[in-house]
């Protein structure tokens, strides 16, 4: 529920963002998260104002991963990196 798993639009960004949790968990060194595909994306040059969309979709499931992560002690040897297309 914190995820936002199966709640709408939050769902599947929030699948990806605990299965990272559980692969950091695991050990896994290096885990990358990607929002989007060639029907919902984050390249806008025009119209703007669809971001406030993705951001919607995207902002539950992140906030429920750093908190998850720093509850469970993992924050303190664990790197996370928010970048765009341009890094």
């Amino acid at each position: 529920d914190m995820y936002g798993i199966g709640q709408g639009d939050t769902d599947t960004f929030a699948w990806k963002c605990l299965v990272a949790r559980r692969l950091a968990e695991r050990g896994v060194r290096f885990i990358e998260l990607i929002d989007g595909s060639s029907s919902h994306n984050w390249d806008q040059h025009a119209k703007m104002q669809d971001h406030a969309s993705h951001a919607k979709a995207i902002d539950k499931p992140i906030a429920a991963l750093l908190k998850d992560l720093k509850q469970r002690g993992m924050l303190e040897d664990t790197l996370v990196v928010w970048t765009t297309e341009f890094g």
